[in-house]
């Protein structure tokens, strides 16, 4: 997944954009903005464990 900053300018303000694909999220400041991404990159690249299956107990439902 693609994590890109972005500087925006405006005549009233600077802003900075983090964009996670189609998502975009805005900071005033650039190391916010920096510090978000880094974040979202760290997790994104983290380890992940895959659930596992669950029991067949709990795939039948509640009992009556």
């Amino acid at each position: 997944m693609s994590v890109r900053i972005e500087h925006l300018s405006s005549q009233s303000e600077n802003l900075w954009s983090v964009c996670i694909g189609a998502r975009r999220i805005q900071f005033r400041n650039e190391q916010g903005a920096k510090d978000y991404a880094a974040k979202l990159k760290e997790r994104i690249e983290a380890p992940h464990s895959y659930p596992r299956a669950l029991p067949s107990a709990y795939k039948r439902g509640c009992s009556k």
